[in-house]
């Protein structure tokens, strides 16, 4: 914000959940892409969310999830698009 505070901070918020990126990890793992102490994303935006002091919500796994919070609209993850763009639709009135 202009006020140097995070937009997120105070906001209901979603994005990819740390069960995906747990599921991604076992993924790349079990092919043995990455060493088990690496990880796909280095760090994971659940949790960061939450730091900044976001209400942060989820789905559950590979659920399409979308939430509006004021003018500030988040999608859970790719298999949101469709959720996401009815709540777009709907804060636009239409």
């Amino acid at each position: 914000m202009s006020n140097g505070e995070p937009l997120a901070r105070g906001k209901t918020v979603t994005g990819f959940a740390n069960v995906e990126e747990d599921f991604a990890d076992n993924a790349v793992w079990s092919m043995n892409f990455l060493a088990r102490d690496k990880h796909v994303m280095p760090w994971r935006i659940e949790d960061e969310l939450k730091k900044l002091g976001a209400n942060y919500m989820q789905a559950g796994l590979w659920r399409g999830f979308a939430i509006r919070d004021g003018n500030l609209i988040t999608g859970q993850q790719n298999f949101s698009g469709a959720e996401t763009a009815a709540v777009v639709i709907e804060a636009l009135g239409r």
